[in-house]
């Protein structure tokens, strides 16, 4: 069965309907003939341009020069134009991108060009992406190479870095296992200069004693067990130094927790381990010496304070009254700051300050000290107020002990003339005392090292100023009987000193 074929369009239809823009115009661009789908386009009717525009008319300003110094001499040679974008100008003023095509024909009445134009708005935009990827490539190469030239200086840093501080890099082969070492590393072991160091080599430098602790160290922070590995151990050198090394690492895991790298640093601490001992055992020396001193002067002045006693029991004069008494005073001052000194040096080098609890009414002691403290502060008023209970559990002389030292304190730095409260009260759970004055608060920058050995002195010439080990025994004997010192100061409220500590019995 033969195929039936559709009835063409004659030409003049097809020249208008046909689906690129077609143009005829003269060798100058004047507008001869022009179908219908490029006036679509313009929004133009034929009327509007046939004989009256050019066609370089409806290109924008680049085009139009375009035009002048490419299109037209190109045509005048070659005869010909292919695929040359334009921006087309529509009848609203927005362009729109066309490709065209150009042929000149040469007839027996003149020459004139026949155009065929192709929107590419598609193209264009295709051409705008391709654009704008490549300029994202450019400036991805222009990262990427910055990121290089920035991680060779970073690396060059921290080269020179790990020179300055002698440290040396080590690293775990994820495939094998074993661990590797940069040359440098070599004089750890007491060579003299860089050589290649084995893993084996390394681990049996170590001291036997501190292998299996360094083992299972690196096998927990391989085990992702630990955030990083940090051991400190001993390493023989060949040239018969043993040298402390500190060898830190982290490693690096994937999301299903395998491990894809580990790097690590070593670090000779030998001679800053052999200054920090001999600085602890000059301070345990010093501290030691503190005791032995103290402990000796406690028996002379013990002594002189009897014979005081007795001198004052004879025939006086008001001359020697006045001596013995200087003596006495100076003597009790030396034996109390003795004590101190004992107290510290038990605290700090002994197994702390020692208490012999018992029971006792907690109001009635503290009312019986209030007193005591009263005569040797006879120009100040010194209140005690009570709640609660009376009966504690605790060492009473080293409660006395504390609440000396406290009002000692009040009285030193609080207002001259003014009222110390002294309150003792006994909770459900807990035992309170506190010792409060008015005054010149206590910086916040000081209250933190406040509880710490001769840190806070009267100032000038008082007579109350001693070692400063008051308040550091106040901590340790809250310390001893399970308790804790607070401290609160302002303007508006003074200064209060709280000890607590849990109730017993």
């Amino acid at each position: 069965m033969s195929e039936q074929l559709p009835t063409l369009p004659d030409a003049e239809q097809l020249f208008e309907e046909f689906p690129s823009g077609l143009l005829v115009t003269s060798t100058t661009g004047l507008i001869l003939k022009v179908n219908r789908t490029f006036c679509t386009w313009v929004g133009m009717t034929s009327d509007e341009l046939v004989g009256l525009k050019r066609l370089q008319e409806l290109f924008t300003m680049g085009g139009r020069i375009f035009h002048q110094t490419h299109w037209l001499p190109t045509l005048q040679m070659q005869g010909s134009l292919s695929e040359v974008k334009f921006e087309v100008r529509h009848k609203d003023g927005r362009t729109i991108p066309m490709m065209l095509n150009a042929i000149r024909r040469v007839g027996e009445s003149g020459s004139y060009d026949e155009i065929a134009i192709a929107v590419a708005e598609e193209r264009n935009k295709y051409e705008r992406e391709l654009v704008a990827a490549r300029k994202r490539a450019d400036e991805l190469v222009l990262k990427e190479r910055s990121a290089q030239e920035e991680l060779t200086l970073s690396q060059a840093r921290l080269r020179q870095a790990l020179r300055i501080g002698a440290l040396y890099l080590w690293e775990v082969d994820v495939a094998t296992g074993r661990r590797r070492y940069e040359d440098d590393a070599a004089r750890l072991l007491g060579f003299d200069a860089p050589r290649a160091i084995t893993d084996v080599m390394y681990a049996s430098a170590i001291a036997p004693h501190d292998r299996e602790k360094e083992q299972e160290a690196l096998a927990r922070a391989l085990d992702r067990r630990l955030d990083g590995y940090q051991c400190s151990y001993r390493l023989n050198g060949v040239d018969g130094v043993q040298r402390t090394i500190v060898s830190s690492g982290q490693g690096f895991f994937d999301s299903e927790g395998t491990l894809i790298q580990f790097v690590g640093i070593l670090s000779d601490e030998t001679e800053q381990t052999r200054q920090h001992e001999l600085a602890e055992d000059r301070a345990l020396f010093a501290e030691q010496m503190v005791g032995i001193v103290s402990h000796d002067l406690r028996n002379p002045l013990s002594a002189i304070l009897m014979g005081t006693k007795l001198l004052a029991h004879g025939e006086t004069t008001p001359g020697k009254v006045r001596v013995l008494g200087h003596v006495t005073s100076s003597a009790t001052r030396a034996q109390r700051l003795i004590e101190e000194l004992l107290d510290f040096t038990q605290a700090r080098v002994g197994q702390g300050i020692a208490v012999a609890r018992k029971p006792f009414d907690l109001h009635t002691c503290i009312a019986s000290i209030v007193e005591e403290l009263a005569l040797a502060f006879p120009e100040r008023r010194i209140v005690h107020e009570r709640s609660g209970g009376g009966q504690v559990v605790a060492d009473p002389d080293r409660i006395a002990q504390l609440l000396g030292n406290l009002v000692g304190n009040a009285m030193a730095y609080g207002t001259p003339g003014g009222t110390v409260t002294v309150r003792s009260g006994i909770q459900a759970e807990s035992v309170d005392l506190s010792v409060h004055n008015t005054g010149e608060p206590i910086p916040d920058a000081q209250i933190a090292s406040l509880f710490e050995p001769m840190v806070r002195g009267v100032p000038g010439d008082s007579g109350a100023r001693s070692v400063g080990l008051g308040l550091y025994i106040v901590k340790s004997i809250a310390a001893a009987h399970g308790g804790q010192v607070t401290v609160t100061s302002s303007h508006e409220e003074g200064t209060a000193f709280i000890f607590s500590l849990p109730r017993e019995g």
